[in-house]
């Protein structure tokens, strides 16, 4: 199995996880929009790919500049000996995640505490741009959401460094973001139907 189909897959599999980190910005995500705009399905749903287009490419720009940590560790230092630890410790990592996925291991948050130094410089910059009020708002808001601490993405990280280049890098964090896509988006979907089944008057 390639590279690319196995961080799609933790992407995919990882869905549960990704609605607990991310499922509350997105529920709420178009609840700040006008009444005409929020019944208007397709209207909410350009404001949801927003979000998710800004999310998946914070994601890109973190596997090129992974990978091209990467082949600077690797190719161009020469470090082949660094190359092989990498490689364990990815395999090592991905164990932890599948582990992490299914709730039989819960060490992976440590590394999710380590990322939480970084997103405490993102979140007050991310809350800028909330509530959401128009789709280039909703885009920023998923830009510096793709930052927040998550055991899946700093797993899929690990094989962008061990791909040793920055366009390769990019595109497994891109394979991963679109395996996480489907779980979000039908959150999008099911809070978008509970509010109209909310507003609507009882018979």
């Amino acid at each position: 199995m390639d590279t690319l189909t196995i961080v799609f897959l933790m992407g995919l599999l990882g869905g549960v996880h990704c609605l607990s980190m991310c499922g509350g910005v997105v529920a709420l995500l178009t609840s700040a929009l006008p009444a005409e705009l929020r019944s208007n399905a397709k209207q909410t749903s350009l404001y949801h790919l927003n979000y998710n287009t800004g999310r998946i490419l914070s994601y890109i720009l973190m596997g090129a500049l992974f990978g091209l940590a990467g082949e600077l560790l690797v190719n161009t230092l020469k470090m082949s000996a660094l190359d092989h630890v990498l490689r364990i410790f990815s395999g090592v990592l991905m164990v932890l995640v599948g582990l992490y996925i299914a709730n039989w291991y819960a060490g992976i948050q440590l590394l999710e505490k380590m990322g939480a130094k970084l997103w405490t410089k993102l979140q007050p910059i991310s809350q800028k741009f909330l509530p959401v009020t128009s789709l280039k708002s909703a885009f920023l808001v998923g830009l510096f959401w793709g930052g927040i601490p998550c055991g899946l993405v700093y797993g899929a990280l690990s094989f962008a460094i061990l791909s040793g280049s920055a366009i390769q890098g990019g595109s497994i964090m891109l394979a991963f973001g679109l395996g996480t896509l489907p779980s979000l988006l039908l959150m999008a979907g099911f809070s978008s139907k509970l509010s109209e089944a909310i507003k609507k008057p009882l018979v």
